[in-house]
């Protein structure tokens, strides 16, 4: 079938990755075919080239053919026969590999598709057929010496998912094939993870930017205190957070024996409500260290816990 023909059919299956066996006509001194991969670069979760993705974008086999058919002009190519691949990742025996966020990767070659490791399969088995065009240089061009079909037998030994044969007109599935043989034990690879890093999460993290007038903040304060108060409170908690942390000293509090025995809820209820306010007084409260919000609670829990001695320990 000729490439342009091929082209116009566009099969569903030829954005995948295979490969192919095709030829350029006429060739004036060789009857050399052309035995390669396409879609090397596709796997589950790659990164395509900018437009990649686009409706209608050419890629796997497709792709290849394109590049053909524009290369080769003005002669004309034929494709006989191509097999599919999977997109996948992998590593062969002879490849390190390693292992990250609980995945392998391939340290070796990063980018080993199987579609790359099937064609490598593809050259050996042809090459111990003894069909390599010119035996001292490592390339994709092969030479039949009785006709395509030795070459279309060569593809049918690598392990694929189907294989599809061509004619002038029309495009068949190979029933010969029976999914090729078993080789090199290839890994499954997935490219590698790196740990995200704490730093750029929070860089990407969304940010707010406000910006208030000193009449603005006036207006605020006049018209609706209770919003202005939140405010100062996200203040306080911003600048609290951008600031390092430094413990906090113990406070050393004096009180006379008298204040003390009447918090012990010895003495009257006057003189303990008294020890009671002076402990109040006695007390600071963290500058810079708390907002006011939590200010403010400290203080209504030392009030409710003076109030809860008091009832506690009432005057007998």
């Amino acid at each position: 079938m000729d490439i342009e023909a091929f082209l116009e059919a566009k099969p569903p299956w030829a954005y995948e990755p295979a490969l192919y066996i095709v030829k350029q006509s006429p060739q004036l001194d060789s009857n050399a075919f052309r035995c390669g991969a396409s879609g090397t670069q596709l796997f589950k979760g790659s990164d395509l080239v900018y437009g990649a993705d686009r409706v209608g974008q050419l890629r796997g086999l497709l792709g290849r053919m394109v590049m053909y058919k524009n290369y080769w002009l003005p002669n004309q190519g034929t494709i006989y026969a191509a097999l599919r691949v999977r997109q996948q990742l992998v590593a062969r025996p002879d490849q390190r590999i390693g292992e990250s966020q609980g995945q392998l990767f391939n340290i070796t070659r990063g980018n080993q598709t199987l579609v790359l490791a099937r064609e490598a399969e593809f050259h050996a088995e042809l090459d111990r057929r003894g069909l390599r065009w010119q035996k001292d240089r490592n390339n994709e061009l092969f030479q039949p010496r009785k006709g395509v079909d030795e070459l279309i037998a060569g593809l049918r030994q690598i392990r694929g998912e189907e294989m599809y044969l061509f004619d002038k007109t029309s495009i068949r599935q190979d029933s010969a094939y029976r999914g090729g043989r078993t080789r090199d034990v290839l890994r499954e690879t997935q490219p590698r993870l790196l740990p995200t890093r704490v730093a750029a999460a929070q860089a990407r993290a969304p940010t707010i930017t406000v910006k208030l007038s000193k009449e603005a903040i006036q207006q605020l304060q006049s018209a609706d205190p209770k919003k202005f108060a939140l405010l100062l409170d996200i203040v306080d908690a911003v600048n609290k957070s951008g600031r390092p942390h430094t413990p906090q000293t113990p406070q050393v509090i004096t009180m006379s024996r008298r204040d003390v025995e009447a918090l012990r809820g010895n003495g009257t209820q006057e003189e303990r409500a008294r020890a009671a306010t002076n402990l109040e007084g006695e007390v600071e409260l963290p500058t810079g260290a708390t907002t006011r919000a939590q200010a403010r609670a400290h203080e209504l829990a030392n009030r409710r816990i003076t109030r809860a001695m008091a009832r506690n320990n009432p005057v007998m």
